[in-house]
């Protein structure tokens, strides 16, 4: 898993689950055959209406993975608390999470929605960018640093190597045959 701006959003609520791809604070309302995903539970007897739950999240999980398995993106999970504690006991894919918002959303627009998950995933990623400047100013100290790109095109290949990139950043270029090097294009 890649922790990015791009990601998604798993929706639960005893009725229907929902999966969205985020980027950024837009979301994409994935619909086919996995999602969304309805159930019907009997809401009479309430030890009967756990086990519906947990066997509606269970299938749930296994329709997400389906998505996982394409594309490994980080997790935002959504939901009522109750919802959001009898699936995180089932997912297999917990590791993923990289936050949770409780409540119910069920009838939140996606731009509402977008707008409410966007503060997660930008947590999140601050996280993970201070840890990544922290590894590179120990690294810097260790001189363990290569600046530039003619330095980079030859290191490329080495795959001991963390590269860090401005966002945003475009080259266009190539690669020699004979050395590896880098080609830069003008």
């Amino acid at each position: 898993m890649q922790l990015s701006i791009h990601y998604y959003v798993l929706l639960l609520s005893e009725q229907m689950s929902r999966l969205y791809e985020g980027f950024r604070d837009k979301l994409i309302d994935i619909q086919n055959t996995h999602f969304p995903f309805e159930t019907t539970i009997d809401v009479g007897n309430p030890a009967s209406k756990d086990i519906q739950l947990k066997k509606f999240y269970h299938q749930t999980d296994q329709h997400f993975a389906h998505y996982y398995k394409q594309d490994p993106l980080a997790l935002v999970v959504v939901g009522e608390e109750r919802s959001q504690a009898i699936f995180k006991t089932l997912t297999k894919h917990r590791d993923e999470y990289i936050g949770v918002v409780e409540g119910d959303y069920t009838t939140t627009s996606l731009h509402d929605l977008g707008k409410i998950i966007w503060p997660v995933v930008k947590e999140a990623i601050a996280g993970v960018n201070k840890n990544a400047m922290r590894d590179l100013e120990i690294a810097v100290e260790r001189h363990k640093v290569v600046f530039g790109i003619d330095l980079v095109g030859i290191l490329w290949t080495e795959s001991s190597f963390t590269y860090n990139v401005e966002e945003d950043y475009h080259l266009k270029g190539s690669t020699r045959k004979t050395d590896q090097g880098l080609l830069i294009s003008k």
